[in-house]
């Protein structure tokens, strides 16, 4: 049964010729800097005292206390467990419980209920990811070794660059949120650099895709398809449309999918007669294609839908979301449309672009909807664009 001094950081002291040092936590020149201290009233010390002494089930232990400022303070707490331990009444101080992955990230995600549809999907699937692979260890024994042991493990499987960073972003705000409840005091994903994603280009129509489109599709299809290639929107936002957002004496779509941030996007006299038409065989639907919530899992749904049937028709490669690439390539690349213009229609939610899009007038807009519109149009001035009812 003793006392001793244990330093916080004994790997850290060198000489200014980057030797390692032995000392006695005395603080010196040779210190690191911004290390925490004990003042033990006589000088600063980057450490602590411990007690030590078999327990009341003759288990060696070795315990810290906040109020022990010295080696007299360790002496004299030293003397008071024994006498408890004797009398049977000690009581050690409990090491604080760190939860593991799995067990916090219920808590987490239930601190996010409050984010959109889409972003809690998400962070529950990378949570899902997480603790499947680190579930079961404490939130202060994840290191970055672990961490990157992780992504390699995800790698191999095939799981793309860009998700993993996700995984890891999430990861790195579980353990901030555990940092502002005081379950531990560091962030190991800090320390991980995530993947370098390579930027490829993204697939548009040609001229002759489109024609093959508009001819080729009917019905619902083809109309859902004319408004993300006519006014841009996600197919999430194609889906949440109701006729409450589409104002035909003002020919204006409102749209505020998943970033929040409202958008008007003028409708071609084109588009907004197909509406009509939409419309006059469907009158009693609020909605203006689909009635049920537009969570993930339905956005996925008809994702998939439109991928099987642009393959059907022969366009390889191509995703509804594709769409409004093509949306923005023909605006800009072929047209000539300001940057600032076509931005302001798709809602891109950089704070940068968010200042210039501000000032986007309507009028811009709406010339700019009319010239993709008959620039579209004119690639086959044959086809019959009347729906199928």
């Amino acid at each position: 049964m003793a006392v001793r001094w244990k330093k916080y950081f004994p790997e850290q002291c060198r000489d200014d010729k980057g030797q390692n040092i032995n000392c006695d936590g005395k603080r010196g020149d040779y210190c690191p800097v911004n290390l925490p201290v004990k003042d033990t009233g006589e000088v600063k010390r980057c450490g602590r005292w411990l007690v030590e002494l078999f327990d009341d089930r003759k288990r060696w232990v070795s315990v810290s206390f906040r109020d022990i400022r010295s080696r007299k303070d360790a002496m004299k707490r030293l003397m008071v467990l024994i006498g408890d331990r004797e009398r049977g009444k000690l009581q050690l101080p409990r090491k604080k419980q760190i939860p593991t992955l799995a067990v916090y990230s219920k808590t987490y995600l239930s601190l996010c209920e409050g984010a959109n549809g889409n972003t809690l999907a998400m962070k529950q699937r990378a949570i899902n990811a997480l603790v499947k692979f680190l579930g079961d260890y404490p939130l202060d024994k994840i290191t970055p070794f672990l961490i990157e042991r992780y992504r390699i493990d995800r790698k191999s499987s095939g799981v793309k660059d860009s998700s993993i960073n996700i995984d890891v972003d999430v990861l790195s705000h579980v353990f901030i949120t555990a940092i502002k409840a005081g379950i531990i005091d560091k962030n190991p994903g800090k320390e991980v650099k995530r993947l370098k994603i390579t930027q490829t280009k993204d697939r548009i129509l040609s001229g002759d895709e489109i024609a093959l489109l508009l001819d080729k599709l009917q019905g619902k299809d083809r109309l859902m398809v004319l408004v993300g290639l006519f006014t841009g929107l996600r197919l999430g936002g194609v889906l949440g449309l109701s006729w409450h957002d589409i104002d035909f004496t003002r020919k204006i779509i409102t749209s505020s999918h998943k970033t929040g941030k409202l958008v008007l996007i003028p409708m071609s006299d084109y588009l907004s007669r197909e509406l009509l038409q939409w419309k006059e065989v469907n009158p009693s639907n609020d909605r203006v294609f689909e009635t049920r919530e537009i969570i993930n899992a339905v956005v996925s749904e008809y994702s998939s839908h439109f991928s099987q049937l642009f393959k059907g028709l022969g366009i390889l490669d191509f995703t509804f979301h594709n769409l409004r690439h093509t949306f923005a390539s023909l605006l800009q690349g072929e047209l000539g449309i300001g940057a600032v213009v076509v931005q302001g229609m798709t809602g891109h939610s950089s704070l940068g672009m968010l200042q210039k899009y501000s000032h986007t007038g309507i009028d811009a807009k709406t010339r700019a909807i009319q010239t993709l519109t008959d620039h579209v149009l004119s690639r086959k001035p044959e086809t019959s664009f009347a729906i199928a009812q």
